[in-house]
């Protein structure tokens, strides 16, 4: 018996942004007018890839902040990042800053695992702490809770002039559903 075929629902594009060594702006720059042109085309989603220690992106949360300004409605979002070379906090609050920039566009991809060549990156990324680095489900759970809004800390309130809060500032309702 033949299938039944469904109608196309949603259509995304991946890119990884290459760029000459000597010219990154114009590679970034064509990343960017690629995104928008995905949009202008039509296309439901606009992805981008992790490149360290490449000719590609290497922080897609600040290319996807500099896209979420150069369009309105097209999805943006990561494929993967690789948690081994981020603090689960501080990308909590990078990926919080380009969702609400975004209007709550942000599709989130992460990966485990030590970073790709590790013994050759780890001195460069955590020179007195490679060993006790834990890059398992832990580390996901912990970016999880900080982007669901779990406390960071057990202090909060007012210091001087200075407001803090035990949470990740900005919240942004809805990123942590997103997330994969």
């Amino acid at each position: 018996m033949p299938r039944k075929s469904e109608p196309l629902r949603k259509l995304g594009f991946l890119t990884i942004g290459l760029f000459d060594e000597h010219d990154p702006g114009a590679g970034h720059r064509s990343t960017l007018d690629i995104i928008a042109l995905g949009e202008d085309l039509g296309f439901d989603s606009a992805w981008v890839r992790h490149r360290h220690l490449q000719f590609g992106i290497s922080s897609p949360v600040a290319v996807l902040a500099a896209a979420s300004q150069r369009t309105s409605r097209i999805a943006l979002g990561t494929a993967v990042i690789p948690l081994g070379w981020e603090n689960p906090l501080r990308l909590a609050e990078d990926l919080a800053t380009v969702d609400v920039l975004s209007g709550g566009r942000l599709n989130p991809g992460v990966s485990v695992g030590p970073p790709m060549h590790w013994d050759e990156v780890k001195g460069a990324l955590y020179p007195e702490t490679a060993d006790a680095e834990n890059f398992g489900y832990d580390r996901v759970q912990r970016l999880l809770g900080f982007v669901a809004g779990e406390k960071v800390t057990g202090f909060s309130g007012v210091e001087g002039i200075e407001v803090w809060s035990d949470r990740v500032q900005p919240h942004a309702a809805g990123l942590r559903d997103r997330m994969w």
